[in-house]
C-alpha cells in the first residue's frame, strides 16, 4: 500500500506552493545556500519567491512569507547560540515554515483555514479514489512529522516549541515531551538545554511533575499510567489536568498491546490541548486494515520527509547484500567467516577514515561504530545454549588470545579465498578490502604483513594489545563495558537484564569470562559523542539498541536479528 497518497494534510500544505510531490521542493532547494544574505533573508526564501510561481497568493503572499522567514530566523537565533556555526539544512527548513503556515492559519483564521482544507479533500479524494471524512477542529489538535532517523527530528521539536510560544494558541498547564526510554529521555534533556528550551526530567518525587512556566517535564511513556497501583516510579495521568503541551517522540516502539495502552494516554493528556509528534516509522504502522489510525494520521502527518526523500539527497546509509550459492561451510566456520569479515570491513572504514579526516570533517562524517545487533540475552528458540551476544563475546575473546584460525581466516579473505561463493561462482568478498590489501600487501610478492596487520587492528580497534576483561559500569544501567589490560575500553554492551548475562556468561561459554565491577565510570553509551571517545564496538539486544543514535554506523553485523 502506498501509504503518501493518504497523506491530506501533507499534500495540502505542498498544493499552498503549487506543487503535489516533495520532490519538487528537492529540485529547487536541494542545492540552495545555507544560512542568510546581508538583509537577513534566506537563500530559501529567496528561492521559494522565485521558483514556486504557483503558489496560493492569499495564505502565502510575498509579504507573509517573508513574515515567516523572519520567524524562522529568530528561532534559529535562538537555536544556535549555544550551536556554534547552526543554520537549517532545506528539509528542516522547510519543516518549520510549514508549521509556520499551519499554527498561523490555526490562530488567525481557523474557520476559513478549515473550509480550504476540506475543499481540497473532496477533490483529492475523488482524484486518488480513497475515503476520508471531513477534517474537524480537533483533527488539527495533532500535528506530526514524519522524517527519517538523523534528518534533526530533535531540532525541529525545539523550534515548534518556539513556534507555539510565538503564536500562543492557548497557556498550557501542563508542556510534556513523551519518550519510549530513560536513554532518548537523557539525549533529550541534554539537547533541549543546548538549545536553551527549559525543561527537567521526572523524578520519583511526584511533586516534581509540577513544572514552572514554559517547562518541558521529559518523562518516559512507561512511566504514565491511567491509574496508579502500589508504590514505585509511575504517574497517573489524572496529575495532568487542563490543557496541555504534548511533544511525542517515537511513539510506537512497543508491541502492539503496550502502542494501545500508549495511545489511549496520549489521547487523553492532549484532549484539550495540541501534541507535536515525530516519528521515523509511520510507514511500519499505518495500514488500509486499520482504517482508524490510518485516518487519524492522514489528518495528522503535515510533514513527509521519510527515509526515501532522506537517501535521495544522498544522506542514507548504504548497505550491501551478500548472496551465497550452495553453503557448504560449517555453520561455525560460517560464523567465523562473517565476524573476521566484519572485523576488516570495520577496520578498512576506520583506516580510510583517519587517512582522510579532513573531508570526512568537510561532510560532518564522524568516527565510524561498529555496531552487532542481537535478540537475546537469555537464549533463543533456535540456540537456548548460546545467544547471539554472548557468542560475539567469545568471538572477541578468541580473536583477541590470538587463536590461529583467525589469522587464517584473514589471509583467505584478503585472497579472496574464503569458499563462500556467489551465483556466478565468484568469490563473495572479491570486491571488498581492496584498500587494505593496497596497504598491506606486497603486490610484487604478493604476501601479505599479517603480523603489521594485526597489530595495527590491536591499535586502531582495541587500543592495545593483553588480557580480554569485561567490567559492569555500576553508574550505567544495562552496560558493560569491554576493555584490553589496563587501555581505554574499546566497546559497550548495552542489555537488560545483566546479572543473567554475567551468569550464562560464565556458565555457557567456552572459555569462561568473569564480569568485574567498575564502580567509577560513567555511562560509557553517552560517552560516544565525546571528540576523545575510545569506544569503537557496540553490542546489544534489539530492542535495547531500537532507540540509539546510530549516526556514525559503518559496520552493522546482523545476528539473528527476528
Amino acid at each position: 500500500m502506498k501509504i503518501e497518497k493518504y497523506l491530506v494534510l501533507n499534500k495540502f500544505m505542498l498544493s499552498l506552493f503549487g506543487i503535489e510531490d516533495f520532490k519538487d521542493f528537492q529540485l529547487k532547494l536541494k542545492d540552495t545556500a545555507l544560512g542568510y544574505e546581508n538583509d537577513d533573508r534566506s537563500y530559501f526564501y529567496n528561492v521559494l519567491l522565485s521558483s514556486f510561481p504557483q503558489r496560493n497568493k492569499e495564505i502565502l503572499s510575498d509579504y507573509i512569507l517573508f513574515r515567516y522567514d523572519q520567524n524562522i530566523s529568530s528561532y534559529v537565533g535562538h537555536i544556535k547560540r549555544k550551536r556554534l556555526g547552526f543554520n537549517l539544512k532545506y528539509f528542516q527548513y522547510l519543516a518549520v515554515l510549514i508549521t509556520e503556515i499551519l499554527l498561523d492559519n490555526l490562530k488567525n483564521r481557523e474557520r476559513e483555514f478549515l473550509y480550504e482544507l476540506n475543499e481540497f479533500l473532496h477533490r483529492y479524494t475523488k482524484e486518488n479514489k480513497i475515503e476520508l471524512e471531513d477534517f474537524k477542529a480537533k483533527d488539527l489538535k495533532k500535528i506530526a512529522f514524519w522524517m527519517a532517523t538523523g534528518s534533526g527530528k530533535t531540532l525541529i521539536m525545539h523550534i515548534n516549541y518556539l513556534q507555539f510560544f510565538h503564536y500562543n494558541l492557548f497557556s498550557p498547564e501542563n508542556i510534556l515531551l513523551i519518550t519510549p526510554n530513560e536513554g532518548l529521555s537523557r539525549q533529550h534533556f541534554e539537547e533541549m538545554e543546548k538549545s536553551g528550551i527549559p525543561c527537567k526530567f521526572y523524578s520519583e518525587n511526584i511533586a516534581s511533575i509540577h513544572s514552572s512556566d514554559k517547562e518541558v517535564l521529559i518523562i518516559e511513556i512507561t512511566k504514565l499510567v491511567e491509574e496508579k497501583k502500589g508504590k514505585g516510579l509511575t504517574v497517573p495521568i489524572t496529575e495532568f489536568e487542563g490543557r496541555n503541551l504534548i511533544f511525542v517522540d517515537e511513539g510506537h516502539k512497543g508491541k502492539k498491546s503496550e502502542e494501545e495502552r500508549w495511545t489511549t494516554i496520549r489521547n487523553k493528556l492532549s484532549e484539550n490541548g495540541l501534541v507535536f509528534e515525530y516519528s521515523a516509522t509511520f510507514g511500519q504502522i499505518l495500514d488500509e486494515r486499520d482504517r482508524k489510525t490510518l485516518a487519524e494520521y492522514a489528518k495528522a502527518i503535515v510533514f513527509d520527509y521519510s527515509y526515501k526523500y532522506f537517501y535521495l539527497d544522498d544522506y542514507g546509509k548504504n548497505f550491501s547484500v551478500l548472496n551465497v550459492k550452495d553453503l557448504k561451510t560449517e555453520e561455525s566456520d560460517f560464523s567465523r567467516i562473517m565476524f573476521i569479515a566484519n572485523l576488516l570491513d570495520y577496520f578498512e572504514q576506520l583506516v580510510l577514515y583517519e587517512q582522510n579526516t579532513e573531508i570526512a570533517s568537510e561532510y560532518n562524517l564522524e568516527k565510524p561504530l561498529w555496531i552487532y545487533v542481537g535478540t537475546s540475552v537469555t537464549g533463543t528458540k533456535i540456540n537456548k545454549d548460546k545467544t547471539d551476544v554472548e557468542e560475539i563475546v567469545e568471538f572477541f575473546y578468541k580473536f583477541i588470545k590470538g587463536d590461529t584460525e583467525f589469522r587464517d581466516w584473514i589471509i583467505r579473505l584478503l585472497n579472496y579465498n574464503s569458499g563462500l561463493k556467489d551465483d556466478q561462482g565468484t568469490d563473495l568478498f572479491v570486491n571488498k578490502f581492496r584498500a587494505l590489501n593496497n596497504i598491506y600487501k606486497d603486490t610484487e610478492k604478493g604476501i601479505l604483513s599479517l603480523d603489521l596487520l594485526i597489530d595495527d587492528i590491536f591499535k586502531k580497534i582495541f587500543g592495545g594489545k593483553g588480557a580480554l576483561a569485561l567490567y559492569e559500569i555500576k553508574n550505567a544501567e544495562g552496560e558493560i563495558g569491554l576493555k584490553i589490560g589496563e587501555n581505554p575500553y574499546f566497546g559497550v554492551i548495552n542489555i537488560g537484564d545483566v546479572s543473567q548475562f554475567k551468569k550464562r556468561l560464565g556458565q555457557k561459554s567456552e572459555s569462561p569470562i568473569e564480569i568485574k565491577s567498575d564502580a567509577i565510570s560513567d555511562s560509557l553509551f553517552d560517552s560516544i559523542k565525546k571528540t576523545d571517545s575510545t569506544l569503537n564496538v557496540l553490542i546489544g539486544a534489539k530492542k535495547f539498541i531500537e532507540g540509539w543514535d546510530t549516526w556514525r554506523v559503518s559496520s552493522m553485523g546482523l545476528l539473528n536479528v527476528g
